[in-house]
């Protein structure tokens, strides 16, 4: 009999996490420009959307508009045109600016410990294998973080979602 119960109350449980509310982070007014299947175009504001981001000031220097084009997942039907408020889910962005910052910071740190803790040759210095291992670090990092961004990017709860139609 407890086989028979214990199911029940393991998809209820699932049922009601599913069923809660998703918090968003950042919620930005935007007009979606184009479908693409199940995902919206959507052009917002640069300014508004990075107001509450820590790295704002980064991305700024790298260049771009006043304006941004980003996809957005489309599960509320938005049509071309549509003012619609795009959120972020709460807990994405904290785990991507992790792997952003983190990995490159410990990549450099372990390049520079194993240049430090590499026998030299007789020719090199400490402080050249010490920056040798830190830049060799540094660079595997910055690799990782491409393939860590490329297969984070798929995952729907990594990805901006239109949660409400403004104005349609």
């Amino acid at each position: 009999m407890l086989k028979d119960t214990q199911p029940n109350n393991m998809d209820q449980r699932y049922k009601e996490i599913m069923e809660r509310p998703r918090i968003y982070m950042n919620k930005e007014e935007g007009v979606v420009q184009e479908l693409r299947g199940k995902k919206a175009l959507v052009l917002t504001d640069r300014h508004t959307m990075c107001g509450q981001c820590v790295a704002k000031g980064y991305c700024h220097m790298l260049g771009g508009g006043k304006e941004m084009l980003s996809e957005a997942r489309n599960p509320i039907g938005a049509q071309p045109g549509d003012t619609v408020v795009v959120g972020i889910p709460e807990g994405s962005l904290t785990r991507a600016s992790l792997v952003i910052y983190m990995v490159p910071a410990i990549g450099l740190v372990g390049g520079a410990t194993l240049g430090y803790y590499t026998p030299q040759p007789g020719t090199l210095d400490l402080n050249l294998t010490t920056l040798i291992g830190s830049l060799a670090g540094l660079g595997l990092a910055m690799i990782a973080v491409r393939l860590l961004s490329n297969t984070l990017s798929k995952k729907p709860s990594y990805q901006p979602e239109i949660i409400e139609i403004v104005n349609p």
